[in-house]
């Protein structure tokens, strides 16, 4: 590497290791409405959460934030839909965890490049869990190893799981917070 050390700390704020990731401006979208859905979701009581409303929630910041010009097809709008919310709704509606805060995940450390996505942190008793719309192995690995980080300079105390469920296919990954950045360090 040609780079100084020095040149690093140009940077407005605190740097941030550069993760590779590529993600398309629909599947941007789609992650917001996400959010936007389980913030609204979290507010009600778990007896309240009642499919009816899921589903009203879920319409209604659909048809707000994402545009069919996104999708080829207006048919693949209607199914990203139904997809989406078929996976997320069912785990809402028994979702007994509180949202604890956000996890922004970047390429590179200039927010202003547009390529950050932000995943709401969901606190059990016994694990975080994050809803992220993504399938590629290599970024939700990189999304573990980030929050592992946070995780381990915080002064909070977390719970040592971390559960990713992935609402591109519907796979649910649990990692362990503690040794996924003992991992790291070993390196």
């Amino acid at each position: 590497m040609e780079e100084s050390y020095e040149s690093f700390f140009d940077q407005e704020g605190p740097f941030y290791p550069t993760q590779m990731f590529h993600m398309d401006s629909w599947k941007k979208a789609v992650q917001d409405v996400v959010n936007k859905v389980i913030r609204q979701a979290l507010n009600y009581p778990v007896e309240d959460r009642n499919v009816t409303l899921l589903i009203d929630i879920f319409k209604t910041t659909w048809k707000v934030n994402m545009s069919s010009g996104w999708f080829r097809y207006e048919t693949s709008y209607y199914l990203w839909l139904v997809h989406v919310s078929g996976l997320l709704l069912p785990l809402l509606e028994q979702e007994d965890g509180v949202l604890r805060g956000w996890l922004q995940y970047r390429k590179y450390s200039d927010r202003r490049d547009g390529l950050t996505f932000t995943v709401p942190i969901i606190e059990e008793t016994d694990r975080l869990k994050l809803y992220l719309f993504e399938k590629k192995p290599v970024i939700l690995s990189s999304v573990a190893e980030a929050m592992a980080i946070n995780a381990s300079y915080s002064s909070v105390v977390f719970p040592d799981l971390l559960q990713i469920d992935s609402l591109e296919d519907g796979r649910s990954n649990i990692h362990t917070l503690s040794s996924a950045h003992k991992r790291k360090q070993d390196w």
